[in-house]
Formats: structure tokens, C-alpha cells, sequence
């Protein structure tokens, strides 16, 4: 059997394209996923909060059951200061996001918000830097924004009249 070289030529065309390109006539595997973030904070419990907070005087009510999401409140106020802490998760384990209000009427002084911002910034959880979210915090009290510390999302906003803290897992949708 004879092969006539005008059927060649384009076998051999293509054969020359495909290796110039990397192809090997197979489609190549896609690059490997990079995991999801998770959606809470991976270690952190609800009673890891609440017993901070309590410590620190601020007195909290039980979680109150919101669609399918658990919302607590603590919070404690004097005529000058007002504190409070709410946070939410789908359970006692599995916390999202926590959201710190330090409110001070007359001269605002940062020694009054620094205990409760130092005790969310402490919090341990899978992933966290206490010691870089004390120090970030630290240092944006004053020109509030944003950053990304392993698993978590912290934000800064507002000033030391009216400072909000807000802590939240990547993963999640908050």
C-alpha cells in the first residue's frame, strides 16, 4: 500500500503545530484548586467571647436565634462610655464575624477602648496572629482601614469618639 505525500503533509502540519504549542494531543489537567476560605473562625467559640467580655464587665444576653444564624450581644455603659460587642455564627462554634462599638462622649482617650480591642485581637483561633492584630490595631486606631491576617479580615472605621472593630472570617459572607 502506497501513501500518496499530499496526505502527509498535513498530518505532519499538524503534528509540528501541536508540539510547538506544548500540546501532546491530550488535554492537560486544570491547575490544582486553591482551598475556600473558611467561613468562620476555625477554633474560636462563642464562650471563648462571652467569658472575655464578662471579665471585662459587660454583661451579655443569651444568643437570639436570627434565620439560621446566631446573634449575641454583650454590652455595658456609663454615662461617658458606652461598650458593645455583637457577634454571629451558625453555632456556638462556628463564629463569623464580631463587631466591637467603643463610644465615649467628652475628651475620647484610646486607654478606654484599648482593653476590649486588645481582648478581640487575642482571641485564638486556627490561623491568627494575636500579636500582628495587636499591633496593626495599635497602629490604625488613629487612620482607620482594613487588612487581611491569616484567615481573618479586620476593620477599623470610625474614630476614638465612635471606634468600631470588626473581625471576620474570609470564608464568610458577612
Amino acid at each position: 500500500m502506497t501513501i500518496h505525500p499530499a496526505r502527509l503533509v498535513p498530518a505532519a502540519v499538524l503534528a509540528f503545530a501541536m508540539s510547538a504549542c506544548g500540546g501532546n494531543g491530550r488535554s492537560s489537567a486544570p491547575p490544582p484548586a486553591t482551598p475556600a476560605a473558611p467561613d468562620h473562625l476555625v477554633g474560636l467559640h462563642a464562650s471563648d467571647l462571652t467569658q472575655g467580655l464578662r471579665e471585662r464587665g459587660l454583661a451579655c444576653q443569651a444568643p437570639v436565634l436570627e434565620r439560621d444564624t446566631r446573634h449575641w450581644v454583650c454590652e455595658s455603659s456609663t454615662p461617658l462610655v458606652q461598650y458593645r460587642v455583637e457577634f454571629y455564627g451558625k453555632a456556638p462554634g462556628r463564629i463569623e464575624y464580631i463587631r466591637v462599638v467603643v463610644s465615649q462622649a467628652g475628651a475620647a482617650r484610646l486607654e478606654v477602648a484599648a482593653p476590649l480591642l486588645a481582648l478581640i485581637a487575642n482571641q485564638r483561633y486556627e490561623g491568627a496572629d494575636p500579636a500582628k492584630a495587636r499591633a496593626w490595631i495599635e497602629a490604625n486606631v488613629a487612620t482607620p482601614g482594613r487588612i487581611d491576617i491569616g484567615p481573618a479580615n479586620l476593620k477599623l472605621s470610625g474614630d476614638l469618639s465612635r471606634l468600631v472593630l470588626e473581625l471576620k472570617a474570609l470564608g464568610s459572607d458577612w
